[in-house]
């Protein structure tokens, strides 16, 4: 910025027209940003032109943008001046420059993603910009804004005349600024670096605590869901559960009403068999957020629920199923490991934990980024590797799908044979202008849904040819809308088609009413519980009600949304959508308007301030529900000081194994309330310790508490599926609780594993005589 001293003299004071002429240049920088952002869009084809209302309105906000900038900077510039000649104009001339680089990043990440950064936004932008891209970004950047900056400086030395005989300068700018205030913003016509700093603001000075007077304040009575029951033909045998979550598959794929039609044909056939939600919402703008929503109805906390540091008691479809003889399996091609899905699994005893390092050499992993990285394994051997492990037994079954294939980098196999599909399909479909546009220029994306689809026609083919197909509920549905495509509005990110598909069905039905991902668990329990026995607790803290209702909307319902991390902007209430402040009345059809309706506004926006309360208060507290209606044994300890002295009596430092131990050595003595005292203690500071966990499992089997020991060492083997003794252990539990058909389900997960040890082998072999004995005196009994 030497060179914008030297237009104006090294020795004298700058003054204020010489600051005006900075905020000029600065200003018209933005204008050139504006038309950028513009142009890229339109070669993308997102938008139809490149002078629009939008651009218009674009710079507007910029105006208002340049005022506010303007007139705190002022301070800056007047007292650093008056210290020393020119050095005030050199300091805000690098601000502003700071500040239009940060624009301008801002601005290709919305091109990018079509997304605008707010609360959280460090973390979704190294998530989605890579480092490469960022530092080609800057070098175009910084010389560019740089050139333009000195150069538009420069030029606004002609109008000195026009600025001496301005308003005083701060009325105009304030009143510049209060006129964009009332003024139309979406994030297309929005200054970015606006947005982002009042989104954090928001979030930094959000003093909103929840101050009730219930300790549980999501806690309530469970009433029965009983809406799903008149559209199946329920058997005596408890059906299978097929949970398939999409990654990015939106409502602009599926359905009547999608923007790309013919990318998912299979899925399209599908529905047209199916129970079909024509108006369904995912719950959170990020794929690992949306699993905690579909299987357990539970809050996102302030990042995502499976990212909240301590985990909280909560009941899921997982835990209830479990506890009512389902077997469970979780599948995955991905690594379970981000943002700590797998230790949400654990904790929930997931019998079967397939992620990538489940695969093997026979199966071929997704081609590897430009960074070196691959996602995993693509859906079609995802579905594969399921099918060879897939056996038949005398429980039914819960399997969850989660896919990747869909997700950039869009690498998926045999990508050219697709990508020729995508042009075979724009030859034959007739779609508008902008969306054969769009597919046009993003083929890869829509050649990775169809391979998404395709996939998904495999496994159904596949599937069929089970023993069990006949008596298996399948529900499908999306993470969320793909965001790497433009949205026509703030609540597209969310729309996904839910279908339930199963031979059991009646007849295939469209649904209308308003749900979504929160609401599936109430509806399938309450489905199963009307013919079966299945245990569901008494009071639970589901956030969802059910997935049908009469009419579109119901007026009580409440659906909270959540962009990404720290970013819960965007929230339903009955027939009304609040995003970023705004409200919007919704139709049929989830289109959306502007709500002038300021009454009901403060209603929803009352509903939406307290559902972040709660929602914070509960995660960060561990108030979602008590420890009573937890469904599995907890680890962790919190030792009262009486207890924590003799702790700190038998161990003091930090030699874990030695702390384990003693603790072992207590429970040989006999002194068993103790051992577990120390032994949770211990994995509360080490959670991976291996022995300790199983030593609690042995502890609770010894004293005949089965079923917790049960819980534990489940637990253990899923967090260590290679060690040993955590299936000896609970092998001596399933044989001395006379369970031994469990013993023949978890000898197939020590084959899988591939573990060689001759002590289980007896051990399974003492459970299988058990078995034979008891048929034998079943028998003679008869006769």
């Amino acid at each position: 910025m030497q060179q914008l001293s030297k237009t104006s003299g090294n020795n004298r004071r700058m003054t204020l027209r010489d600051f005006i002429r900075l905020i000029m240049a600065f200003f018209l920088c933005l204008v050139v940003l504006s038309f950028y952002q513009n142009i890229r869009l339109y070669i993308a084809g997102v938008i139809d032109g490149i002078f629009t209302k939008s651009l218009l309105l674009l710079i507007i906000h910029h105006i208002g943008f340049t005022s506010l900038i303007g007139l705190f900077i002022a301070f800056v510039f007047n007292f650093i001046e008056g210290k020393k000649a020119g050095l005030g104009l050199k300091v805000t001339a690098l601000l502003f420059f700071c500040i239009l680089i940060i624009e301008g990043l801002l601005i290709e990440f919305y091109i990018s993603n079509y997304e605008i950064l707010g609360a959280g936004f460090l973390e979704v932008y190294n998530s989605r910009t890579t480092l490469s891209a960022l530092m080609f970004s800057l070098l175009l950047l910084i010389p560019g804004m740089a050139g333009l900056f000195i150069l538009f400086y420069k030029v606004t030395v002609k109008i000195y005349g026009t600025i001496s005989r301005m308003y005083p300068f701060t009325i105009v700018l304030f009143s510049l600024f209060l006129a964009t205030l009332t003024s139309d913003k979406k994030p297309v016509n929005e200054n970015k670096l606006q947005y982002l700093a009042y989104s954090i603001a928001d979030d930094v000075f959000d003093f909103n605590k929840y101050e009730g007077e219930e300790e549980y304040p999501l806690l309530h009575t469970y009433v029965s869901d009983k809406s799903l029951v008149p559209y199946f033909n329920l058997g005596d045998e408890k059906p299978n559960l097929v949970f398939i979550v999409v990654e990015g598959l939106g409502s602009d794929f599926v359905g009547d009403r999608s923007n790309y039609r013919g990318f998912t044909p299979f899925l399209d056939s599908l529905q047209e068999k199916s129970l079909y939600w024509t108006n369904y919402l995912s719950n959170a703008g990020e794929s690992y957020a949306a699993l905690p929503c579909i299987l357990g109805s539970l809050p996102f906390g302030e990042n995502g629920f499976t990212n909240s540091s301590d985990s909280p008691a909560r009941q899921t479809i997982y835990g209830i199923l479990k506890k009512s003889n389902y077997t469970t399996s979780f599948n995955y091609g991905g690594n379970s490991a981000l943002n700590h899905l797998d230790k949400f699994l654990y904790e929930e005893r997931v019998d079967f934990l397939l992620d990538n390092k489940g695969f093997g050499r026979t199966y071929k992993k997704q081609e590897e980024d430009a960074a070196g990285i691959s996602l995993g394994y693509p859906d079609k051997e995802l579905y594969k590797k399921w099918q060879k492990d897939h056996f038949s037994s005398n429980k039914p079954r819960l399997d969850v799908f989660f896919t990747l294939s869909s997700k950039k980098p869009f690498l998926i196999p045999q990508k050219e044979a697709y990508l020729l599909q995508v042009d075979k399909i724009l030859s034959q479909e007739k779609m508008a202008a902008r969306p054969s546009k769009l597919v046009r220029k993003n083929k890869e994306v829509f050649a990775s849904i169809l391979y998404a689809d395709s996939a998904l026609k495999s496994f159904f083919s596949s599937y069929a040819k089970n023993s069990d197909y006949a008596n298996t509920i399948f529900i499908i549905t999306g993470s969320h809308n793909l965001t790497d495509l433009p949205m026509e509005d703030n609540l597209g990110r969310y729309r996904v088609p839910l279908l339930i598909y199963s031979p059991l069905l009646k007849e295939p039905s469209k649904i209308t009413s308003l749900a979504s991902h929160l609401d599936v668990v109430p509806s399938i329990l309450g489905l199963l519980e009307s013919r079966y026995e299945v245990t569901i607790p008494t009071e639970v803290a589901w956030l969802g009600k059910g997935l049908i209702h009469e009419g579109v909307f119901d007026s009580t319902k409440k659906i909270p949304l959540m962009r990404h991390n720290s970013n819960i902007q965007d929230f339903v209430k009955g027939s009304h959508f609040l995003s970023g402040g705004d409200l919007y009345n919704l139709d049929s059809e989830l289109n959306l308007t502007d709500s002038d309706a300021s009454f009901v506004k403060q209603k929803v926006k009352e509903n939406h301030k307290y559902f972040k309360a709660v929602n914070k208060y509960v995660i960060n507290n561990d108030k979602i529900i008590p420890a009573s209606l937890t469904l599995f044994a907890q680890l962790k300890s919190d030792p009262s000081k009486q207890e924590m002295v003799w702790i700190n009596s038998v161990f003091n430092g930090s030699d874990y194994d030695n702390a384990y131990d003693t603790a072992r050595e207590l429970a040989f003595k006999g002194d068993t309330k103790r051992a577990l005292l120390l032994s949770g203690y211990i994995l509360s500071q080490v959670p991976g310790h291996a022995d300790t966990e199983i030593l609690m499992g042995r502890i609770h089997a010894w004293e005949g508490r089965y079923d917790i020991a049960i819980d534990i060492l489940e637990g253990a083997i899923q967090k260590y599926p290679i060690y040993a003794d955590g299936y000896a252990a609970l092998l001596d539990v399933f044989f001395w609780s006379d369970n031994n058909q469990s013993a023949l389900s978890l000898q197939r997960i020590i084959e899988r594993n591939n573990i060689q040890n001759k002590e289980l082998q007896n051990k399974i072999s003492r459970s299988l005589k058990r078995i034979e004995e008891k048929k034998e005196l079943e028998t003679a009994n008869k006769v």
